[in-house]
C-alpha cells in the first residue's frame, strides 16, 4: 500500500510583513509556536496540527497581494487559542506579544 500527502508550499507563494522586511511564510514555524503553547496537553501534537489548520483557514481572507502582516497572524493565533485553551493562549502571548 502506498500513500502520499500533498500540501501547498506556502513559503513560495505567501510572504509575511515583518519589521525586518518580507520573509517567506513557514507553516512549520506557525505549527511549532502553537505546539509550544500546548505542551501541557496530552494530545499536544494532534491539537497543534488541527489548530494550525484552523489558523491557516482564518488567515486566507487577510492575505492581500500574497502577503500578510505578522501582527495579524499573532492576533488570529491568540483568538483561536483563547477559544480552545486559555492557558495555551496566555503562554503564546507571553512569547509572541502584540507589540
Amino acid at each position: 500500500m502506498f500513500t502520499s500527502l500533498e500540501s501547498v508550499d506556502l513559503s513560495s507563494s505567501i510572504h509575511v510583513n515583518c519589521p525586518e522586511g518580507l520573509e517567506p511564510f513557514q507553516r512549520d514555524k506557525l505549527f511549532m509556536s502553537i505546539f509550544d503553547s500546548l505542551k501541557h496537553r496530552k494530545a499536544a501534537i494532534h491539537d497543534a496540527t488541527a489548530l494550525t489548520d484552523t489558523v491557516l483557514n482564518k488567515l486566507l481572507p487577510y492575505m492581500q497581494n500574497i502577503s500578510i502582516n505578522k501582527l495579524e497572524i499573532k492576533k488570529i493565533v491568540i483568538d483561536t487559542l483563547l477559544k480552545f485553551d486559555k492557558v495555551a493562549a496566555t503562554h503564546y502571548q507571553a512569547f509572541h506579544p502584540l507589540t
